[in-house]
């Protein structure tokens, strides 16, 4: 799949296809499509043309969505995208999938600089990365990533710092309005050695 509009029609033909074999009815069915269709959303403005896949599996947590991209963005292409804007942010990250987008784009840019990228261009977006040296029993670290972001750590990030910080409370109130935050089990971006991937739990 690449961020073109007739793949994104081709990918949609799939997760109905997919529905139907599954017998999946419901709010289930509802959000499993609605996922597909911001994270096709998420893809086709991301910066650059990028191949990836797109999958659909199932484990004891659910349904998931999965989009996986080679890491084949060099890092110095990524800084002068960013430093276009006069505040050397990418000011057009409003919104919890465009936040999600930037935290994909900077793992595809070069996995090792992945959240040294968020720290200084993402703000809060940051909260929620781990690395494979953090002590935790959290499953993204069971599927192989060396680093990895999460919605569920976000939340708890921002959900401790909303009471004191304008900015994290921004950030949550963002959050609140997400159709994914709020369907999705989590949201996990997981870096392995030369490729990243995206995981819509539903």
């Amino acid at each position: 799949m690449n961020n073109t509009e007739a793949r994104t029609e081709e990918a949609l033909a799939m997760i109905d296809r997919y529905i139907n074999e599954e017998g999946i009815d419901g709010k289930k069915a509802i959000h499993l499509r609605l996922a597909v269709e911001e994270t096709l959303g998420m893809f086709s403005v991301m910066t650059g043309d990028y191949d990836a896949l797109l999958k659909l599996d199932k484990d004891d947590n659910g349904y998931q969505v999965i989009l996986e991209a080679k890491t084949d963005m060099n890092i110095e292409k990524k800084r002068e995208l960013l430093s276009v804007s006069s505040t050397g942010k990418n000011a057009a990250a409003v919104g919890f999938m465009a936040k999600v987008k930037e935290i994909y784009e900077n793992a595809i840019a070069d996995y090792e600089e992945t959240v040294k990228l968020a720290r200084e261009y993402g703000g809060y977006v940051n909260y929620g990365y781990m690395d494979a040296g953090t002590p935790t029993t959290s499953d993204p670290l069971a599927l192989g990533y060396l680093s990895f972001w999460s919605l569920s750590n976000y939340k708890s990030a921002l959900d401790d710092a909303k009471d004191e910080s304008d900015d994290a409370r921004d950030e949550w109130d963002e959050l609140e309005k997400s159709i994914v935050a709020s369907i999705a089990k989590d949201v996990v971006v997981g870096v392995k050695k030369n490729t990243v991937e995206m995981r819509i739990t539903i």
